[in-house]
């Protein structure tokens, strides 16, 4: 595999402290930090304390390494993805823009200063790399047409999300790294799902006060509590600390694949009651945001699993379903999706209509799209309830046909690599499990846009994070026979 080498200065032998200037300066700076913590404390209370204690921590697991940097930006994106510092310095500085930056500032600061840091090259990588230019050409010619600061704003995160996927492409390498970050997206995912069911359980009083809490800190402060349509005589939605059912469910369903995955595996990375766990909390999560779009995109990516190898799970599967539908258990559920199948709800025909709608704009701006503000004519609108569909608004046909070619190579680089060298081991079982998740993306992208919109950026992070680990891990994996050492199979 090439590599670009990078320039470096010293090495980290060069650059090492002496250990008793290093006890030294950590002494100094922890004396600092528990004096501040403590100002804080006195001048503005427990929970800027505890917020600022927090800040810390997570500032100092990013500046430590990189690969720790992207578990506070998975947590972010499952507990706060909307928080905001209350200070407005042209904008508001967004908690998860601010960590995402810091991320990407130490990232490419190792690349430079550290010998052993390399970038490998991949033709689906120089692809993710052609999408990011689409992406900003089609910006720029679509200044003019309602740009707001907000989009300017939501525009810079949307390349900070999308630039995580380098990070994750250069930066974990061995099976240690992905066995960190998968316990890390199935811990952070879980919390947040264990946040929902407590928040339903209570109804709308405990959800409208704990969340009105969060305004001044970036949260809206209307459509607090969530229900189907909108219409308060239907069921409450599970939105947690997500603000909206959909994209929350885009983040429990493909944690919900992994989990099943690490269930059922030989030989999983994660110990297997946390597995079972993490799929009992997410599981009822899931099914209470009533987001169909997640439900079947999580069937979608468990029956790849279970097609794949454990084909076993298809047969109590099967018979749980039907014993479902025989007694009556979850009519509800059962009711919303049957409903969605047949357009008889307003949801489903308001997205056959934004599909008309995107169709019609495609015709008339074929190459580029119309970037990211309105739609140049009365008659016609932006926005419409699919990845693929928005791309082609924005980024045009060129946008479309660069986006198809870097997801589904991703997928068929994947499973490409799993069939070829599949085997009993944890490798084979890691990586099956994100190839379900990435289905399972992919199938949800259909139904929904939050994917790639630039309103969602912490979604947007959590999908190019997914295509990173797949293409990286099968990478790995073809480079084993060679490289059994980098890959890390020995503990």
């Amino acid at each position: 595999m090439r590599t670009i080498e990078l320039p470096v200065w010293p090495s980290a032998e060069q650059l090492r402290v002496p250990p008793r200037v290093a006890v030294f300066l950590g002494s100094i700076a922890a004396a600092v930090g528990a004096a501040g913590l403590a100002a804080v404390l006195v001048f503005l209370g427990p929970v800027p304390a505890l917020a600022t204690l927090v800040a810390l921590v997570a500032g100092t697991l990013i500046a430590v390494d990189a690969r720790a940097g992207l578990w506070v930006v998975l947590a972010i994106v499952a507990l706060l993805p909307y928080a905001v510092i209350p200070v407005k310095v042209v904008v508001t500085p967004a908690i998860l823009s601010i960590a995402s930056l810091a991320l990407l500032t130490v990232w490419l600061v190792r690349l430079f200063l550290d010998r052993a840091m390399t970038v490998p090259l991949h033709p689906l990588v120089l692809v993710v790399v052609l999408f990011a230019f689409v992406t900003s050409f089609a910006f720029v010619l679509g200044i003019g047409r309602g740009y707001t600061s907000q989009v300017y704003h939501d525009y810079g995160k949307f390349l900070l999300s999308l630039a995580l996927f380098f990070v994750v492409w250069s930066s974990l390498r061995t099976l240690a790294d992905y066995r960190r970050l998968t316990v890390a997206l199935l811990l952070v995912a879980s919390a947040a799902a264990l946040v929902a069911l407590v928040l339903y359980l209570g109804g709308p009083e405990l959800t409208l006060a704990v969340l009105a809490r969060l305004v001044p800190y970036g949260y809206p402060s209307t459509r607090i509590v969530r229900y189907i349509e909108d219409d308060p005589a239907k069921p409450m939605r599970a939105i947690g600390t997500s603000v909206d059912p959909n994209s929350f469910a885009g983040l429990l369903a493909l944690a919900l694949v992994v989990a099943v995955a690490q269930c059922v595996a030989r030989r999983p990375v994660v110990p297997r009651w946390f597995a079972v766990f993490a799929a009992i909390v997410l599981g009822p999560a899931l099914l209470l945001t009533y987001s169909r779009a997640g439900w079947l995109g999580a069937a979608f990516g468990i029956g790849l699993v279970a097609a794949a190898r454990y084909r076993w799970l298809l047969v109590p599967g099967g018979l749980g379903l039907a014993g479902m539908l025989v007694l009556g258990i979850g009519e509800g559920f059962f009711e919303r999706l049957w409903q969605g199948f047949t357009v008889q709800d307003r949801a489903t025909q308001m997205r056959l209509e934004e599909y008309r709608t995107a169709l019609a704009l495609l015709r008339e701006y074929p190459a580029f799209g119309v970037g990211f503000g309105h739609a140049p004519t009365v008659g016609l609108w932006t926005g419409v309830s699919s990845i693929y569909l928005l791309v082609a608004e924005r980024m045009g046909l060129i946008g479309l046909a660069t986006f198809l070619v870097a997801v589904f190579g991703i997928g068929w680089v994947g499973w490409r690599t799993w069939q070829r060298q599949a085997s009993d081991n944890e490798w084979s079982d890691l990586l099956l499990g994100w190839l379900g998740a990435h289905g399972a993306a992919l199938l949800i992208g259909s139904f929904d846009h939050y994917y790639v919109n630039i309103s969602f950026p912490h979604m947007v992070a959590v999908f190019w994070i997914v295509q990173a680990v797949v293409l990286r891990m099968s990478m790995l994996r073809s480079s084993m026979r060679s490289s059994a050492k980098e890959w890390g199979l020995q503990r």
